[in-house]
């Protein structure tokens, strides 16, 4: 079990130490998501201490496929983590504006529009 601090809201573990644990491992996939995008393409986070965990994971994993809804287009978010360019897929509700998508396009990533289930929807 790797060290860091514990987020009671999501069980995610953070922190230094948990970035050292995660480097030490090189993944195929790794399926994320992000604070904010940005049209420029910067992939933003609220808290240090989770960007450097998810940084670290990033700079380990051959492809990223990224889950982000429509919020994360206007969202605003301080700590910068990578940018689009290093992601495989972006799995979304909606389509990004026209300078994202097209910033999208032009490093040849794929995106993928889904919507929710009839489950997700009677349950909400």
């Amino acid at each position: 079990m790797p060290g860091g601090t514990l987020r009671p809201h999501n069980s995610g573990i953070i922190g230094p130490s948990a970035a050292a644990f995660v480097a030490g491992f090189r993944a195929d996939y790794l399926v994320t998501s992000v604070g904010a995008i940005e049209s420029d393409g910067a992939l933003l986070e609220f808290d240090v201490n989770e960007a450097s965990v998810v940084k670290t994971m990033m700079a380990h994993s051959r492809h990223i496929l990224l889950a982000a809804d429509h919020t994360k287009y206007h969202a605003s978010a301080a700590v910068e983590i990578g940018n689009v360019s290093q992601i495989t897929a972006l799995f979304t509700d909606e389509y990004p504006g026209p300078a994202l998508q097209n910033l999208l396009q032009s490093q040849q990533i794929e995106v993928v529009q889904v919507s929710p289930s009839l489950d997700d929807a009677v349950s909400a």
